[in-house]
């Protein structure tokens, strides 16, 4: 085959759908899997079998992957891979809490475990919504441990507290 213009044209148009047709498949797949975590979070968080902090963890990672599903409606620069980004680093982010808390004994240095990962998921904006209500519904709320603003930027919240080993 003679490579010419037209030719090159074409087998880049080809390669160019090819690569639209990957990236759509591969969407569509970070989204089934980021629907499949939020799905399991809902089953734990309605299992009277777990104890009432499982529950009520699940509850938050939940809501913070429905909140994020419902700003990434309204912002078109917000894509799947975001999305699995996002959530997969927000689960990292409340586990690695949940456990830098469970090895703590002394309650001033829970307070403070506390304290630094709250502050960090208010200082780490993703959408920048104001709708300070929804956002902050678990920051000052005494029933749940997970006290953290729904608007975070988890990618950068967990870098954070990595790099500062909290």
């Amino acid at each position: 085959m003679i490579i010419t213009k037209k030719n090159m044209k074409k087998m880049m148009l080809t390669l160019m759908l090819l690569c639209t047709f990957a990236l759509n498949a591969s969407s569509q797949e970070i989204y089934k899997e980021v629907k499949r975590i939020m799905q399991k979070q809902e089953a734990i968080k309605n299992d009277t079998g777990k104890s009432l902090d499982e529950r009520k963890i699940a509850a938050f990672k939940w809501d913070a992957i429905y909140y994020m599903i419902m700003k990434a409606g309204d912002n078109n620069e917000f894509t799947p891979y975001d999305l699995g980004m996002q959530t997969s680093s927000m689960i990292d982010f409340v586990n690695l809490y949940v456990k830098r808390l469970s090895e703590e004994k002394k309650k001033t240095q829970k307070d403070l475990i506390m304290s630094r990962y709250k502050n960090t998921t208010i200082q780490n904006a993703l959408f920048n919504d104001m709708d300070k209500d929804i956002i902050y519904a678990y920051v000052d709320n005494d029933k749940y441990i997970t006290q953290f603003s729904l608007d975070t930027n988890w990618v950068k919240a967990l870098e954070e507290v990595r790099k500062n080993n909290w």
